[in-house]
């Protein structure tokens, strides 16, 4: 067993996670309260960080294993990309501030809101080599997955994420007159 000094895991360690977090949610709120969750798992059950792995790479397995719970536990995630999405209607009450619409909707059209709608598997997986750049066999610690799997998901990830963002040119493509698209060409 390895002892693991909290205060300095947090201090050098928290800024990623969060990031990673806010990647994997979406929105600030539930990044900080996921991000803190780990942290705070850190401090009750450090004793049984083996030292098999780093540290960071066993936090990043806390956060994954929190976020999924936390999905699996209320649905909340499914309610939230619908609301997100504009698939449900809502009340006067659950309207979101103006700033937070606009915040809402550029989160939406990014690379990381189209990340967000792929499966849990592809979803960390890329989160986690291109938000935080590990290695595939820390990948594969932190999902504690085989490395082809890792891979797998990587390959089928990419691959869904970039059907998802041709899907998306051609639905703005749409909207642009014929005239204009046989005019400007390269531009759009």
């Amino acid at each position: 067993m390895s002892l693991i000094d909290v205060d300095d895991a947090a201090a050098r360690y928290f800024e990623r996670i969060h990031r990673a977090a806010l990647i994997m949610t979406g929105n600030p709120w539930d990044a900080e309260d996921l991000a803190q969750e780990t942290f705070c798992v850190l401090a009750r059950e450090s004793h049984r960080f083996s030292g098999r792995s780093s540290v960071y790479t066993w936090l990043y397995g806390i956060l994954l294993n929190l976020d999924r719970r936390q999905r699996r536990r209320s649905g909340i995630w499914r309610n939230k990309l619908r609301v997100l999405w504009g698939n449900e209607e809502r009340s006067p009450r659950q309207q979101p501030a103006a700033e937070g619409k606009v915040e809402v909707e550029e989160w939406k059209r990014s690379l990381w809101g189209a990340v967000a709608t792929l499966p849990d598997g592809q979803r960390e997986v890329l989160v986690l080599r291109f938000s935080e750049q590990l290695s595939y066999e820390e990948i594969a610690d932190v999902m504690e997955c085989p490395l082809g799997t890792v891979k797998s998901r990587l390959h089928h990830g990419l691959a869904a994420l970039r059907q998802r963002i041709t899907d998306a040119q051609a639905d703005e493509l749409r909207d642009v007159p014929r005239d204009v698209r046989e005019v400007f060409p390269r531009a759009i």
